[in-house]
């Protein structure tokens, strides 16, 4: 099995790997022989590569539990990028495919394929959260300058982070109460669990291991499973970190609700230096915003309108579009509201 770009796929190849359309389903699956109908088609759905029968065996087709965890990985990523359209996310479309393609080659290793299954089986909610952290890690990474061979690392450690959970009882888990102590140690072995997984697999970096055993260190010293700090924990380790936060802070899980990305990114703001490192908070905030476009806002002095650009790279100062005044009258002609230029002027509330 081998990966073929766009512009080398030809009639006659064959499937050696189902292709995915925009929301995650199978438009074409594996052992069709391509056609140039086939062909025309993958070019409307500006698909980048697919990949055909050839010598290189990476996962086998006959797999099912590998093939049946590689679907639910892509589908997963489909629906974060999903919420990016709806506007929980901002400016990753740049990335989309890059990002796509970065996971689906994490996918195809024979040797971590049952890593993912394992994790899958293990907890729905660590299944999503996996998925998730690696979407935002790798933004920060592509955004960092890391290509090729070392932010397939970075991705693949954000991806593996949290396989250590697969060693801890089901029972803590999954229980809808909180911990006691004696269970809370036992889930912080996490990190050190999936550490000792991730290093005996010869696929797995070091710095992708190192991703498990830190990501919940904190730049102050004051996480686990080790207490380093700055320099001592591994730069992917702190991308990581701050993506685990924000994914876990942004999710609704059968617990609690969802955080907005403007409460989310000022709580991480504020533990910046102390928690995490201050050069990664700002790279985060340069790729998501704390309102997002197509967000509904109520300034401070009661009238309500709709993100729509912004006035600055760090996003925090919006550029809105009046949809009631003051008195709660619709506006009925566009009127324009650029926070870098009305100081008096704030964002008091967003839905």
């Amino acid at each position: 099995m081998r990966r073929v770009l766009l512009e080398d796929i030809q009639a006659g190849m064959q499937l050696a790997q189902p292709v995915y359309g925009l929301n995650g389903q199978v438009i074409l699956n594996s052992g069709i022989e391509l056609t140039g109908f086939h062909i025309s088609k993958l070019l409307e759905l500006d698909i980048t590569y697919i990949y055909i029968q050839g010598d290189a065996q990476l996962i086998d087709p006959n797999d099912e539990a590998a093939q049946t965890a590689r679907s639910e990985i892509v589908q997963s990523a489909h629906q974060a990028l999903g919420e990016v359209r709806v506007g929980k996310y901002v400016q990753t479309e740049a990335v989309k495919n890059r990002i796509l393609m970065l996971l689906d080659e994490c996918c195809m290793h024979k040797e971590i394929q049952p890593l993912f299954t394992a994790m899958q089986q293990c907890n729905d909610y660590l299944f999503k959260h996996a998925v998730s952290g690696y979407f935002f890690a790798t933004v920060m990474g592509i955004s960092c300058g890391l290509e090729g061979q070392r932010l397939r690392d970075l991705g693949l450690g954000a991806l593996l982070r949290d396989v250590g959970m697969i060693t801890i009882s089901r029972d803590i888990l999954n229980k809808p109460d909180a911990l006691s102590a004696e269970e809370m140690a036992v889930v912080k072995k996490h990190t050190e669990k999936g550490y000792e997984i991730l290093q005996r697999n010869a696929d797995i970096s070091l710095s992708a291991a190192n991703c498990a055993l830190q990501h919940h260190e904190r730049f102050d010293g004051s996480g686990y499973p080790r207490g380093v700090s700055e320099s001592s924990i591994h730069d992917f380790a702190q991308i990581v970190a701050i993506a685990d936060v924000y994914s876990s802070m942004t999710a609704t899980t059968p617990y609690r609700k969802a955080l907005s990305v403007y409460d989310t990114l000022a709580i991480i703001q504020k533990a910046g230096g102390a928690y995490f490192n201050p050069e990664y908070i700002q790279i985060l905030m340069r790729n998501v915003a704390s309102y997002p476009l197509g967000s509904v806002v109520r300034l401070n002095n009661k009238s309500r309108g709709i993100v729509h650009d912004y006035a600055d790279e760090l996003k925090t100062k919006p550029i809105v579009n009046l949809t009631t005044n003051a008195a709660g009258e619709r506006v009925s002609q566009t009127v324009t509201i650029d926070m870098a230029v009305n100081p008096t002027l704030y964002i008091a509330e967003v839905s």
